[in-house]
Formats: structure tokens, sequence, C-alpha cells
């Protein structure tokens, strides 16, 4: 290999950056046309594919992706030809990018799967880790939210290991973007945070512009404009020194989406056009979506129908070509919005529909699981490596000491011989109080290891527990004025409170007073790990009869969930008589009538200060002898009704002067003194009262109160 060329490729792109920073016109890139020079004089060997390979990226670095494709397929057929496997899959992980920056999300994939591979048969790790990283966001532009975290992990894991600085921060960024998709704000901006300050430290200002936007994205979403600006507005100053077309792109369009949402439209239009025209001159397809859909919306703030018509017709056709649902939601949604403002009911039904069903296909139980299950995972491996490098250490000192006490003991030996027998009988009887000492503390470190890995593994349970109770955000946007008190005994809990909202038949989806909001309190047997086991089976048995069997009313909710929850446990040979206990409502906003049915817990109505109840059937949701239907009932509620649902731990707790139980009598007294304060404030007010009523006194079960004010 040629070494000279080497070191000239090598500096021109050291001083890409400088060069960049002076270079205003694409067409006379010094570095390319440098490149392109060598180039023409390079043989077929490695040189020339370290030379294609450096042309592409550099292309990839001005938005040009299609001849960075172009350079970066040469690159990959020479490496396969004179088998220079570093150079294929540098030419793969490349062609990868490209694809995935014009949309193409199934070459993509192809594309890093090969460099993958290829980096697994090299042994090479920087490049396993990359791979996995651009894996990772193509699983996140197809919306595969646990897959990409999943990827991310992994190469998080590697970076690590090697110290990669520049590995640890891009990743960081990308979790950071998965959490922000479900939601998780809190968990998005520590990543981001802790992205910008490992790009700023190594001086990547590519790297700091994304976490600068990213970091603007979350404040944009809490409402804080003046930070999000900020932070905008300092990623487009990164993005336009770097001239990254398809960074500025982004940047324009989330600046225009703020000043959309304080209806300054004109600037916002200004915005998303001038993002349309960057994206369309790169070809960036993503984007162009994104454009599309903020012009759209803009139009229809502004009553240009037909203008708004056409470009969301156009995002939804780009949408599906780049496969991409996360695109395909935000096209339906805007079109239910245009057919809402048109007057067009009928469509707008249907779009609505639609953009519901491809929303909870991105984020639902089961993907909130996995992105759970694979965070834990990975902070379990971390954990498990940190033992056994802190048991290898301690290992190492225990063979040193053990080799110098021999030595003590030889010279002794050697030493005292007349005094040899005394010698030996002291010297064994230390050995044997040494090994006596040392299997009493291995003894003591396998049980706090064992009780560690159990309330590891309990702690890791609630997580998956917790994922599965409706978010606060999701009960506040359905019943704004209400309050959850939820106390579990041991970590995990046999109580748990459980919402789901369904349409009304035959009315517009995008009214939501013609949707029924079913909400319920629900007591399993037992409490700890055996009452969050039975939970889980009970939790997947409500959400079946609403999901899979289609049911609102209560009752007969509360039926199919019996034959489900018996079925389930018919399977095992040993006879299970678990279940559960149950209030669960069916709430219409638009008529304000309430429908319910009881699993031994009744429903407490406060009107005009006095408490109206309606007892529950006296039998368990489960195996029951004698077992009947449960009993239908309904309510025309009134203003200021308060609706008061749950479980028997919050009545059944010990504790005052006398350590008495408390009963459901002081119970309702209590909430009937209460009536005067907020709804907000209420549930404050039982979780202080039962915490000073129990004192010292162990809680006895697990305590669930859920409040609705209409």
């Amino acid at each position: 290999m040629d070494t000279s060329l080497i070191k000239k490729i090598f500096f021109l792109l050291c001083i890409m950056h400088v060069v960049f920073q002076f270079s205003k016109t694409h067409a006379q890139n010094p570095v390319i046309d440098s490149l392109q020079t060598i180039l023409k004089t390079a043989k077929e060997d490695t040189n020339k594919a370290i030379i294609l390979n450096a042309l592409s990226y550099n292309l990839a670095l001005i938005s040009d992706y299609q001849k960075s494709l172009e350079y970066a397929q040469s690159a990959q057929l020479l490496s396969k030809k004179i088998k220079f496997k570093k150079g294929e899959a540098r030419a793969c992980k490349i062609m990868g990018s490209d694809y995935l920056n014009q949309g193409d999300f199934q070459k993509a994939e192809e594309s890093f799967l090969t460099s993958l591979k290829i980096n697994n048969e090299t042994g090479a790790k920087k490049g396993i880790a990359d791979c996995n990283n651009n894996l990772g966001i193509t699983h996140y532009y197809q919306s595969n939210y646990p897959e990409a975290l999943k990827n991310y992990f992994d190469a998080l894991k590697i970076y690590e290991s090697l110290g990669d600085k520049k590995g640890i921060a891009d990743t960081y960024g990308n979790m950071g973007i998965v959490y922000m998709e479900q939601g998780n704000l809190k968990e998005a901006l520590k990543n981001y945070f802790a992205s910008l300050q490992l790009q700023e430290k190594i001086g990547d200002k590519r790297g700091a512009g994304n976490a600068y936007n990213n970091i603007g994205i979350i404040y944009h979403q809490q409402g804080n404009y003046s930070e999000a600006l900020k932070n905008y507005s300092k990623a487009l100053e990164l993005r336009q020194e770097l001239e990254d077309k398809a960074g500025i792109a982004g940047s324009y369009n989330n600046i225009g989406s703020m000043y959309s949402k304080l209806n300054n439209y004109p600037q916002a239009f200004k915005f998303f056009l001038s993002a349309l025209k960057i994206a369309t001159e790169i070809g960036f397809k993503e984007q162009i979506v994104s454009s599309n859909i903020n012009l759209a919306g803009v139009n229809i703030k502004l009553k240009k129908y037909a203008d708004a018509k056409q470009q969301l017709d156009s995002a939804l056709s780009l949408s599906k070509e780049i496969m991409s649902n996360d695109a395909i939601k935000e096209s339906y949604n805007g079109l239910a919005n245009l057919d809402s403002a048109t007057g067009n009911w009928k469509a707008a039904y249907d779009h609505n529909k639609l953009y519901i069903l491809y929303r909870d296909s991105l984020i639902n139980d089961e993907n909130t699981k996995k992105t759970v299950q694979t965070q834990m995972q990975y902070e379990f491996d971390k954990k498990e490596s940190l033992t056994q490098a802190n048991q290898d250490k301690k290992d190492a000192i225990a063979l040193q000491e053990k080799q110098k006490q021999k030595l003590i003991t030889y010279a002794v030996s050697a030493g005292l011989m007349l005094v040899m027998l005394l010698s030996i009988f002291i010297f064994r009887s230390y050995r044997q109080k040494q090994k006596a000492n040392i299997i009493i503390t291995k003894q003591k470190e396998v049980v706090e290891e064992k009780n560690r890995q159990i309330t590891d593994s309990i702690t890791y349970a609630l997580r998956i527990q917790t994922a599965i109770l409706p978010p606060t955000r999701l009960v506040k946007q359905y019943l704004d004025n209400s309050f959850i008190l939820y106390l579990p005994k041991d970590i995990v809990a046999g109580d748990f409170y459980w919402m789901e909202s369904v349409e009304c038949a035959d009315v517009p989806m995008n009214q939501f007073a013609d949707q029924i909001i079913l909400f319920a309190a629900c007591d399993c047997t037992g409490h700890g790990v055996s009452g969050a086991m039975v939970s889980v089976v009970c939790h997947n048995a409500l959400n079946r009869a609403v999901k899979e069997f289609g049911l609102t009313q209560p009752a007969a909710i509360l039926n199919k969930v019996g034959e489900l929850v018996v079925e389930n446990f018919s399977k095992s040979e040993a006879e299970v008589k678990d279940g559960m206990d149950a209030s669960l409502c069916a709430y219409f906003p638009k008529t304000k009538v309430l429908h319910w049915a009881g699993a031994n817990s009744p429903l407490w109505i406060v009107r005009n200060g006095g408490v109206i109840e309606t007892k529950a059937d006296k039998q368990p949701i489960g195996k029951f002898d004698n077992m009947h239907a449960f009993t239908h009932h309904e309510f025309q509620l009134q203003n200021n009704d308060c609706i008061y649902i749950f479980s028997d731990g919050f009545a059944d707790q010990f504790g005052g002067a006398k350590q008495k139980k408390l009963t459901r009598k002081k119970f309702k007294e209590l909430l009937l003194n209460m009536q005067h304060i907020s709804f907000g404030e209420q549930g404050k007010e039982l979780e202080k009262f039962i915490t000073n009523y129990r004192n010292n006194t162990e809680q006895v079960d697990d305590i669930l109160v859920l409040g609705v004010k209409v």
C-alpha cells in the first residue's frame, strides 16, 4: 500500500472542518476536488477503495446523497473484488446512511446488516457499534421503537468498553429521541443533556447541533418557548456553520412549528417553506413529508384548503413510499383536521380512525413493556459486569494474601525447628479458624447477594407493572378533575387502576364528548409479588374484554373478565382460585350518564353533602361457587357530583391512639369533610391522613382510591 498516498488522504480529512469554515459553494469544495484529482490516477487497489469511501463520506456531509451513494457503491464493488473487508464494511455503512437520508429504509437496513456481518467476521468492535447505532436509527424511522432501543443499548455497551466518547454521545442522543417519541420527556431530556455535554467536550459541532435541536423540541413540547427558541437558534447556527443542509431543514421546521404554536402563521409559513425547499433540493424525503404536513397546518388556519389538501396528499403518498408509520399517522391527522374545518364529517371520521390506528400501533402497552425490558436488561448486564470485576479484584487480593501467608509459615517453621510440634499445632488451629471465617464470610456474602438479587428483581418487576398502568397524562386527558391515590404495601402491588377510552357508535371520533371513558379500581388476591402476578392476568383480561370482544357495558366486561381469568388459571394442574374485586365505571361525558358494576367493591357518589352508596355483587371475579351475572347500574349524574371507587386497603389500615382499624364509615366521613377543598388536593390530603393515622404501624394492605368530579 502506498503510505504517502494514505497520508495525503488523511491530511485532507483532517483539514476538512477548517475548509468548510471558508468554503461557501459546494461546487468548489477543495477536499472533494482534491480527492477526485487523486482518484484519476489511483490503481485498482486498497488505496482507491479508501479514496472512493472518503469521497462518498464528504459528499454526504454536504447532503449530496445521490453522488455519495454512487461512490460508495463503487468502493463496495472494488473492496469485494480485492477482498478488502474493512473497505467493504465502510462502503456498506455509508450506503446505508445515504439510503436512510433518501428515505429508503429497507435498503438502508440491508446495507447496515451487511456491514455488521463483515465487522463481526473481522472483530472490528467500533464498526459493530456503529452499525448497531445506524440500525437503531433505521428502526426508529420505521417506528419500531423497542428494536431501535435494543440496537442503541447494544452499541452503547461497546462504546463504553472502548471509551469512545463520540459514540457514547451520539447514542445518548439517539436514545433520547426514542424516549421522546414514547412521551417519556424526563428520560429524553436526561439523555440529550448527557449527549450535549460529551459533544461539546470533544468539540463535535454537528453532534452538539443535534443535541441543542433535540433539547429545543422537549422545551417546545413543554410550552417553554423562550428556551425552545434559544436551543433551536443555537442548533441552526452550528448547522449553518457546517453547511449541513439536512440539519438546517430540520431546524427550519422546528422553528416554524414554534411560531405556529404562537399563532404567528406568516412567520411559520416562511420557515416551513424554506425547509421544504432545502429538503426537496437534497432529496431528504423525511423532511419533505414533515414540511408538507406543517405547511398544510398553516394553510388550514389561513383557510387555504385546496393548498392544504394538495400538501397532505403529497405527504401521505411519500410517507407510504418510505414506510414511515409516524409520518403516515401525522398525514391522516392533518387530513382529519382539514375535513373537520371544511365540514366533511364522514371523511373526518374515516381519516381520524386511521390516525388512531397508526397512533396506537406506535405507542402501546407491548412496545412500552419492550422498551422497559430492554433498558432493564442493559442496566442488569452493566451491573453484572461491575460485580464480576469487583469479585475478580477481591480474588486476586485473597490469592496474594494466601501466598504471603505461606511464606510466613515456611519461614517460621524453618526458624523454629525445636518447637515444631507446637508450631504445627498453632498453625493447624489458625488454618481451621481461617477456613471457618472464610466459610462464614462467603455464606454471609451469598445471603446478601441473593437478597440484593431478589430486591433488584422485584424492583424491575415494579417498573414493568408501572408500565401497564395508564400514565398520569392520559388520566388527566380524559378525566381532568380527578385524583389517584396509589400506595402499594410492598414494592409491587395486587391493586391496580385501569382506564380505556372507547368511541360511541355512529359519531365522529374527533368529538371527545362522544367517547366512553372506562375506568376501574381493582384489588387482586394477595399483595406483593403474588398479587402483582395475578394483576397482570386480570389487567390483560380487562384489555381483551374491551379491545378484542368490543364490550363497553361494565357488567358485561366483568362477566367476560371472569371467564378469561378462570380460563387462564384452569390451565394449571393445581386448582387456582385467585381473582380480583373490582369497581368498574363507564362515563359518557356528553350526557353525564354513568354505567357501573362491581365485584365486592361499592360505588360512592357524593352529592349535596351526602353519600349515595351502591353496593356491589357479593362475588369476586374468578372461580367462585354459585357465580351469577353481574348487575348493571345506570345513573344520571349532576354537576359537582363526586365519584369514588376504591379497594378495601384504605379502610382496613390500623392506627390511631388505640391501634384500631379505620373502617369504611370513618373513610366516608373523611371524604364528606374534605368536599370544600379542590379535587387536586383531595388525593394529597388522603395520603397525609392515612400516613399520620398509621404513624409507625406497618401498612397491612395495598391502598387504591380513585376520585372523579363531574
